[in-house]
């Protein structure tokens, strides 16, 4: 046995009412049937309780069917309707249907078979309304939280862009500080090669041979401190993509005995022995 289903019927003549009530009992359903003859006890009614559908009269004393359904619907009633005429005027029921009726039914065709056919077809069309009206409202709800995401992406994405803008400030400011330090530091590195070659052409009187290898080692440490200042602006030159790299042949063991030869008096000093093998091929 299915669900029991409560139905309400308002029709202010009581023989229609016994009519509809009979046929109900002799339909293929569980039904519990309200009876009431008005308009205002129906809408008593489904203020308080929970209905199925509402089989209603189109002709009250107080207010047609018409108008009550206009009511209910604009009040926020979507279980189904069914308009009960006494006559098949076409205009009627499509101003029943416009106004939101579910169906309608002459009451000289009343049947069981006929009654619970429309019942059936009036409960399916208000399942799928439900499951329409849900997955709309969940739909709804997944773009409200999409929109929300799309405004947190956002936020993250100008706030990117404003640390992307601070980074390329501190690229330029860093860029400019390391400028302005190499043309510094490259004043009195020239005074020092300058007169380190001086000193080492003995043209202001002669050196000893230790005198004069400490000048070279002045010259050869100066130059590559000069060539320290250089790289330092390459490096800039190479994160701002300004540098062209070209690649050229050096001479290792000749860069491996002039590392030594720098070190070699603070090995000295540490009593270290300093000692090359290369074997290149």
């Amino acid at each position: 046995m299915g669900k029991v289903l409560d139905i309400l019927l308002v029709d202010d003549d009581a023989v229609d009412r016994m009519a509809i009530c009979r046929a109900l009992d002799r339909a293929d359903l569980a039904v519990k049937v309200t009876e009431v003859n008005n308009a205002q006890e129906a809408i008593a009614h489904l203020n308080r309780a929970s209905y199925d559908c509402v089989f209603l009269d189109y002709r009250l004393p107080e207010q047609d069917g018409l108008s009550l359904i206009r009511q209910w619907r604009a009040e926020g009633v979507t279980i189904p309707l069914v308009v009960l005429t006494g006559q098949g005027d076409e205009q009627i029921a499509v101003d029943l249907m416009k106004a939101g009726a579910s169906d309608y039914l002459i009451k000289t065709r009343v049947s069981p078979d006929r009654l619970a056919l429309l019942l059936r077809n009036a409960l399916r069309v208000y399942e799928a309304e439900q499951r329409e009206a849900s997955a709309l409202a969940q739909l709804q709800q997944t773009n409200i939280l999409l929109t929300k995401q799309n405004e947190e992406l956002e936020d993250q994405r100008r706030y990117i862009e404003d640390q992307n803008f601070k980074l390329i400030e501190s690229y330029r400011v860093k860029s400019e500080f390391l400028a302005t330090m190499s043309h510094e530091l490259r004043t009195p590195l020239n005074a020092i090669l300058g007169f380190s070659q001086i000193l080492d052409s003995q043209s202001k009187g002669p050196l000893t041979p230790q005198q004069a290898e400490m000048v070279k080692r002045i010259f050869t440490n100066g130059k590559n401190l000069l060539s320290l200042v250089n790289d330092i602006l390459d490096l800039s030159k190479l994160e701002a993509q300004r540098l062209t790299l070209t690649p050229t042949s050096i001479d290792l063991h000749g860069l491996v005995e002039s590392t030594l030869s720098d070190l070699r008096s603070l090995a000295d000093g540490k009593t270290l022995a300093l000692k090359s093998n290369l074997a290149l091929s």
